[in-house]
């Protein structure tokens, strides 16, 4: 159980990591929030269909890149500053269970896919930024002091 507290309110409350369970998996809370937030993300993406001239397919193409390279590098990230751990014991890196993504490596992975992604289709790297950035914090309000619970 973690506590969650507003103390300016006087308000806590304790909550499970865990969400629920199907078929033996548990899922937890974070995830939950991570693909809301990628899913309100992309909502308002498609809203803002056109702007900069950037089409909401090319937003869509971009994620399916910049998503998983953006885990990648987190727990790349992570895994690097805590590499004497991992080195003595390094099927742990593949355990993102025990949590472990560090937001700068993300935040660096997906800059650098989305550089290379925009040099491809010839998009304005600024303007793509303009476009994406600003849904950016739905999809790290989930991160706390550079790791991910």
């Amino acid at each position: 159980m973690n506590t969650i507290s507003f103390p300016g309110l006087g308000i806590q409350f304790n909550i499970s990591k865990i969400a629920f369970s199907i078929f033996g998996v548990s899922i937890a809370w974070y995830a939950i929030l991570i693909v809301s937030a990628i899913g309100i993300a992309l909502l308002i993406y498609k809203k803002r269909d056109g702007l900069y001239n950037i089409k909401f397919q090319d937003i869509l193409e971009l994620s399916i890149y910049v998503i998983p390279v953006a885990f990648l590098c987190a727990r790349l990230y992570y895994v690097a500053f805590k590499l004497d751990y991992f080195l003595q014991n390094p099927i742990q890196i593949l355990n993102i269970k025990q949590g472990g993504l560090a937001i700068y490596g993300g935040v660096i992975g997906g800059a650098i896919t989305c550089y290379v992604y925009a040099k491809k289709k010839q998009i304005n790297f600024l303007d793509l930024l303009d476009y994406i950035v600003p849904c950016l914090a739905l999809r790290t309000s989930n991160w706390k002091m550079g790791q991910f619970h």
